[in-house]
């Protein structure tokens, strides 16, 4: 079977390619995380997420998530905004948190940004609960 290079092209032109979303809110859920090692040694967990609707519906975001005691806010926020029953837990292992995250649906806030190296990024953060029947169209929610 031959690839369609064409059908390709046209994929790119609708946005559904690799460029930055439009700053604004979208609602998210977790595809995978996974536990890994940050560049400075510690552990985090590699977090990719799809839209769920509107316009970038199933484009993917990613998001790491550092396991240090000054970065543990930030984890413990989106579980809390996700309603993870992991913020009521003492003692939850690395694994099992990344495990938990799988499948989490959440609201993010994110906006075009470059990293050191240039390459474009859409941080993720505000996260909040996704509100039933809330129709998110990002550049249009901007916090």
């Amino acid at each position: 079977m031959g690839i369609n290079f064409k059908e390709v092209g046209e994929t790119q032109k609708s946005g559904d390619g690799f460029e930055p979303l439009p700053e604004g809110r979208y609602n998210l859920v977790v595809e995978n995380a996974e536990l890994t090692t940050a560049s400075t040694g510690n552990e985090m967990i590699k977090t990719t997420f799809h839209v769920t609707e509107g316009s970038f519906k199933n484009r993917k975001l990613w998001s790491n998530f550092v396991l240090t005691p000054k970065a543990y806010g930030f984890l413990f926020g989106f579980l809390r905004a996700a309603g993870s029953d992991l913020v009521t837990q003492e003692d939850v292992e690395p694994n099992d948190i990344a495990a938990g995250l799988v499948g989490l649906k959440v609201s993010a806030y994110t906006e075009p940004g470059k990293t050191p190296n240039g390459n474009p990024t859409n941080p993720l953060s505000k996260y909040r609960e996704v509100t039933q029947g809330e129709e998110l169209t990002g550049a249009s929610l901007f916090e």
